[in-house]
């Protein structure tokens, strides 16, 4: 671990020997020729060229955003509240999305856009996903992705700190066998831990609605599970502050991890994909992300799409790559029909309630906290603990019998290329979600001032939507729909994961401390319709977008093939969330840095 003066002066010493080149000048790339080209500099783009670079080979990525390494709001995790207040100068693509008739919403996506990615602005919440999930991506025609794949570089990424004795005895633990403790991405508890008086109070409250207790570690996924968080984060004794563990600060700008074969051109953005007449990628076309003239690199091994679920579709659609009806419309000509480009999109739609803490505690740092940090208690619950036994096992009966229907209506609707590939990732999300130890709800228990609030939403919701391009020009955002809360299912869930996180705050454990339950819109008598129409007007994505380019057979509505490659393309792949076919219960960088890691040995393979 090093404070950033220690990464500037090492850094200096670098310089002109083998420092990374991180530039605006798109003299470095326009007419220039690299080993491979990544689109994109967030999270998988970074794990991708930093092993690449690493071999030797030279690596460029262009990212759309800033280099925002000295932006004190990124780097120093107590100031991430500061990354709401003006999304254009805070790494933000702040996306748009629209109902299905076009619509814009309320609410608009946030998504990184600077070096680093999402990894620069979110949550920070490190868990890992079920083996269960893991295996079922292999069921779907993938083999080697399954739990025994990806597990091992979730362990050789992490550098995990264990919690000291002061930080277990305010709710912090952890179990060794789930975490990593020699790799470049720290995770920890903050120093001191957040609201440790709260934590107590929630965890005995969570036990008393839904029968859950307090298990050790979040990433020891064997049951239910609900426990203290940690992040990706790491104290630095230096500057006395809390830093975030980004993709960049943990693999790019550390004095000991410059690529003097690695280049960052920021502030620019990849507009399509070159192919030659045999439809292999010879390079990107690119500009200036603020709009303007156009030119090309080259690619000598490899093109490599790594711009995110919302980013990754309209590059293959501007490249010809796609749906016919859509590319026709915009006046691009069909090079590899793919209609799954774009489709399956996924998000979990969230939202909360909160309470009113009783005027005698609202200046108590024991109980409220400022949101420095997010999620400080996290509770991961099954159809079972969720719904009750008899409910629960209803709801699976309905949930089987249903998966035709179902997947004729996501078709129908657009959200997913045809029905046999429809059914076959329902029946692979409804197994794992009628099977009592996959959980179908998270539930993350918080604090603000003034008032207690409850994060919650469907882990795996059915709801499926949809991204493509809103015009030819590169430099205009996509149409993003995503169809959250479309699905009854859904619905059904998060009214209920709703009103039970209504119920914590009438709970004993919070008598002393509630003086208004219900302070949102909804009322106490509420009715399931009522829930509905509030669900519905105030969920907002989670930011864990996934499936608009998924690794399914071609046939099924695939974009991509077990080895990441563009079906129909050579020299061509996607390293990426949008690869991933369905929603994980777990918040999604523990996966993607072992799916970048597995892509890398992947590209690797293929030049041995």
């Amino acid at each position: 671990m090093f404070s950033l003066k220690v990464f500037t002066v090492l850094g200096a010493l670098l310089i002109g020997a083998q420092a990374t080149t991180i530039t605006t000048d798109k003299s470095v790339a326009a007419n220039k020729s690299f080993d491979y080209v990544v689109a994109g500099a967030g999270l998988s783009a970074i794990v991708v060229g930093t092993k690449l670079s690493a071999q030797g080979y030279s690596v460029l990525l262009i990212e759309a955003g800033k280099d925002l390494q000295n932006h004190a709001p990124i780097y120093n995790a107590e100031r991430r509240g500061e990354l709401q207040n003006d999304k254009s100068t805070n790494c933000n693509w702040d996306y748009v999305a629209s109902a299905v008739d076009g619509t814009p919403l309320a609410a608009t996506i946030d998504s990184g856009k600077c070096i680093g990615g999402s990894t620069s602005i979110n949550g920070m919440v490190w868990y890992r996903p079920t083996k269960a999930e893991l295996d079922a991506i292999e069921s779907l025609g993938n083999p080697g992705w399954n739990s025994a794949a990806l597990f091992p570089y979730m362990d050789a990424i992490e550098h995990n700190i264990p919690p000291s004795v002061s930080q277990r005895l305010e709710g912090a633990n952890y179990v060794k066998s789930v975490h990593g403790f020699n790799g470049a991405v720290n995770t920890s508890f903050p120093v001191p831990m957040r609201i440790p008086t709260a934590q107590r109070i929630y965890k005995a409250a969570i036990a008393a609605v839904f029968g859950v207790t307090t298990s050790p570690d979040l990433s020891d996924r064997t049951g239910a599970v609900s426990a203290s968080t940690s992040w990706t984060i790491w104290w630095d004794p230096v500057a006395q502050i809390t830093r975030r563990a980004s993709a960049a600060y943990s693999l790019l700008y550390p004095a000991a991890k410059q690529q003097k074969k690695l280049t960052i051109l920021a502030e620019h953005k990849v507009a399509k994909v070159i192919f030659d007449k045999n439809l292999g990628a010879t390079g990107l076309q690119f500009g200036p992300a603020a709009g303007g003239s156009l030119y090309t690199v080259s690619a000598k091994y490899e093109v490599i799409l790594a711009a995110g679920s919302l980013g990754t579709p309209p590059i293959l659609e501007r490249s010809g790559v796609g749906a016919k009806s859509i590319l026709k419309s915009f006046g691009i000509n069909q090079l590899v029909d793919l209609p799954g480009v774009g489709l399956n999109l996924q998000d979990q739609p969230g939202t909360g309630l909160s309470a009113l803490v009783d005027s005698l505690n609202v200046t108590n740092t024991l109980l409220i906290d400022n949101r420095n940090l997010f999620a400080p208690v996290i509770t991961l619950l099954s159809m079972d603990q969720l719904f009750g036994a008899t409910q629960s096992a209803a709801y699976a009966k309905s949930l089987k019998a249903n998966i035709d229907a179902r997947a004729k209506a996501v078709v129908a609707s657009g959200a997913d290329a045809n029905v046999q590939g429809a059914k076959e990732l329902l029946n692979v999300v409804v197994g794992l979600m009628t099977d009592k130890k996959q959980p179908v709800t998270e539930l993350i228990s918080e604090s603000y001032p003034s008032v207690m609030t409850s994060v919650f939403w469907p882990l795996t919701p059915l709801s499926r939507g949809y991204v493509h391009i809103n015009s030819s020009n590169p430099f205009v955002n996509p149409r993003i729909t995503p169809r959250l809360l479309s699905d009854d299912f859904d619905v059904d869930v998060a009214i209920q994961v709703a009103k039970k996180a209504r119920a914590l705050y009438q709970s004993s454990p919070f008598a002393s401390l509630i003086s208004q339950v219900a302070i949102d819109a909804v009322g106490l008598d509420a009715t399931d319709a009522e829930w509905e129409a509030w669900l519905k007007s105030s969920s907002f994505g989670a930011s864990h977008w996934l499936g608009s380019a998924a690794m399914r057979p071609r046939a099924s509505g695939g974009v991509v093939d077990t080895n990441l490659a563009v079906y129909g393309t050579s020299n061509l792949r996607v390293v990426d969330a949008s690869i991933i076919p369905f929603q994980i219960t777990s918040h999604t960088m523990s996966m993607m840095y072992a799916v970048s890691q597995k892509a890398a040995d992947i590209i690797l393979s293929c030049r041995r």
